[in-house]
């Protein structure tokens, strides 16, 4: 188990502790054992059981608490990562010849890699308590995510997301019999999954565990709710069982969950000889105001915090300043529907040209990015295309998406240039010309007065500095590129707060969203969905069922909706070809989609934080996604607990970042 930096930054994590809970730390400590407190802060999580946490904050505590078949750690040389068994006794055996042709799964006939997989457990698995852990156990879990009578949220990562499980959806929609689910149990230490979707070992050893729950705390906390059961499991101390390499120690809602050493866990024997997890404890406060927090890390009572565009004028150069690649990419999520955005106008004031291609084209004209990165969005790269520069498309190779030929020639084709570098997607003069001839056609059509002024609605969750920078940047590059047009001086771009806009977004109330899609860096032929799945899509008027794109796939000509691309590279007819053919089909959609300008790429975002003086890195540099710096395994400290509050009492608890 792997807990990356990347979770502490992006899920807003920060560090967080005080001289109270260093006096408590060691009233269970021996007096001359020293304490290492990974301080940290968060938003307050509502549920952290495996079958129904949604925040990220869920996540992280679920993330130190429990474990994974398979592990990902710095190599000897820290340039690069290894995978080592972890609850597993060795690494998946594909066994699809046991179950090709087999009626109850549907797998072909011809079937002869990847749609079965076996799995031999360790046989030391023990819960906190020293209850063990064997094959009854992850298929007890595997059938309470499906449960049909607990509709429970995550169900959906057995049957629709990378790992697709054979017969799992027709059990959790309550038509199948469990024995017909691809769970088979081999012995008490040994599972097979069988899948409806076949999958190559690199993605089986990462998707391919099952997230456990403890029996009977899971069945003793299930409660009648409405027409479904759900389980109160993981929402306290006494409703919860770690497996992983730590345990909760205290917890008080909205205040604080306090994390230590989990001695049953098998990994400090197992792996004694790696000296992973130097922090014998971690403190989350749930704190979320960001000066906050700031003001805490500088006094020496935070590890770790995030910075935000604003801080990077001050500490965007520290030597402590830390830069993790996120798959995240921000863009301007346009509604492009005609009769919605006239729903919004007034006497005056105009939205539906909104509705034309060319004024949102003008847009993205408008725009340079490069300077925009420098500004607003610090530390982040400028966005050409909808997927960042961290997905990679070969696991072996580390190659990442961006770089290879496929993407780059689609980048290259649609903004018009013959090199990458070249690409900027500004042009003032030509934004010019796409202002103007928007305007002249809404005129011409009736859908726009001359007199009218144009008002977009930028609809937001807060209003903050960061946004307050974002929308004075976008406003000033329209008024430039309108300048000598009809449109020069009349468009206006509008905060709204709104903490329910991707909700209104998605009811077509909303003009315009800056939002954020990415996850899954080694998934990216799934991550089509975030543009072209109808139900997670969030570009209203844009249908990507009934709108078609034609791309050339191995000398042919074919022609599919958006959703038909995403369902056959992810897990249809494309699932399985060659990889530079799925590279060209995922540019080709992603080149199409850009044509729309409903969804503008801005930049493709980076995590800026800084860590405490005391905290070393197991890398001294980004690695990739699995193992970004190495993570709280390989963490060390160059101070222990008592002497850090020695320093930072000596410096006055003023430090100097």
């Amino acid at each position: 188990m792997n807990i990356s930096k990347k979770t502490a930054v992006l899920l807003t994590m920060t560090a967080a502790a005080t001289s109270l809970f260093l006096s408590s730390c060691k009233k269970k400590t021996e007096a001359n054992e020293k304490t290492y407190t990974y301080r940290v802060t968060s938003s307050a999580p509502s549920t952290w059981s495996p079958t129904d946490y949604q925040m990220g904050c869920e996540s992280t505590i679920l993330s130190l608490t429990a474990d994974s078949l398979y592990s990902y750690v710095l190599n000897d040389t820290k340039d690069g990562h290894v995978t080592e068994c972890c609850m597993a006794s060795e690494f998946p055996i594909d066994v699809t010849s046991e179950y090709a042709g087999n009626p109850v799964y549907g797998i072909p006939q011809d079937a002869d890699k990847g749609y079965a997989w076996k799995f031999n457990l360790r046989n030391d698995l023990v819960w906190e308590d020293g209850t063990p852990i064997t094959a009854d156990t992850f298929e007890y879990s595997l059938k309470q995510f499906l449960n049909p009578q607990m509709k429970n949220y995550r169900a959906s990562a057995y049957y629709e997301d990378t790992l697709v499980i054979a017969n799992a959806e027709q059990y959790y929609e309550g038509n199948a019999d469990w024995q017909k689910v691809g769970f088979v149990k081999n012995s008490d230490h040994s599972y097979t999954l069988v899948l409806s979707t076949p999958m190559t070992e690199f993605m089986i050893v990462m998707y391919g565990s099952i997230n456990l729950v403890k029996e009977d705390l899971y069945e003793a906390n299930k409660k009648e709710s409405g027409n479904i059961i759900k389980s109160a499991y993981g929402t306290d101390i006494d409703n919860y069982a770690s497996y992983g390499p730590y345990k909760i120690a205290e917890y008080q809602a909205d205040k604080y969950i306090k994390l230590e050493k989990n001695e049953n866990w098998f990994g400090y024997k197992a792996f004694k000889d790696k000296n992973y997890y130097q922090t014998t404890h971690v403190y989350i406060q749930f704190i979320l105001e960001h000066a906050t927090t700031l003001n805490m890390f500088l006094q020496g009572k935070l590890d770790e915090v995030g910075l935000s565009s604003v801080d990077m004028d001050k500490y965007g150069n520290s030597e402590y300043r830390i830069i993790t690649p996120e798959t995240y990419t921000a863009k301007m999520s346009f509604n492009i529907d005609k009769k919605s955005l006239k729903n919004e106008e007034s006497e005056g004031i105009n939205h539906s040209i909104i509705s034309y291609k060319d004024f949102r084209h003008a847009v993205s004209l408008s725009i340079n990015r490069e300077k925009f990165v420098s500004t607003v969005a610090i530390g982040s790269d400028p966005a050409y295309g909808l997927y960042s520069n961290a997905y990679i498309v070969d696991p072996y190779t580390n190659e990442r998406y961006r770089e290879t030929p496929q993407a780059q020639e689609s980048l290259c084709e649609f903004y018009g240039t013959e090199r990458l570098a070249d690409i900027t997607g500004f042009n003032k003069d030509e934004a010019k010309r796409y202002f103007q001839k928007a305007y002249d056609e809404a005129v011409k059509n009736g859908d726009l007065k001359p007199s009218d002024k144009v008002q977009i609605d930028l609809h937001i969750t807060t209003d903050n500095e960061g946004l307050k920078r974002m929308v004075a940047f976008l406003q000033e590059s329209i008024n430039n590129a309108t300048q000598g047009t009809d449109l020069e001086n009349k468009v206006t771009i509008k905060f709204i707060v709104d903490e329910n806009y991707y909700v209104n977004m998605k009811q077509g109330k909303v003009d315009l969203a800056i939002t954020l899609w990415g996850g899954a860096p080694y998934a990216i032929y799934k991550m089509l969905a975030c543009y072209c799945d109808p139900d997670v899509k969030n570009e209203y008027g844009f249908d990507p069922v009934t709108e078609k794109c034609t791309l050339t796939v191995e000398g042919k000509d074919v022609t599919l909706s958006f959703y038909d691309w995403y369902k056959e590279v992810g897990n249809g007819k494309y699932a399985i070809a060659d990889i530079e053919t799925k590279n060209a089909i995922v540019a080709g959609v992603e080149k199409a989609l850009l044509s729309y300008y409903n969804m503008i790429p801005l930049y493709y975002m980076n995590s800026n934080s800084m860590i405490s003086q005391r905290i070393i890195y197991g890398a001294d540099h980004y690695i990739n996604p699995l193992v970004e710096y190495g993570g709280i395994q390989e963490m060390t400290y160059s101070m222990d607990d008592e002497e850090w509050e020695k320093y930072c009492k000596k410096n006055s608890y003023q430090l100097k970042y």
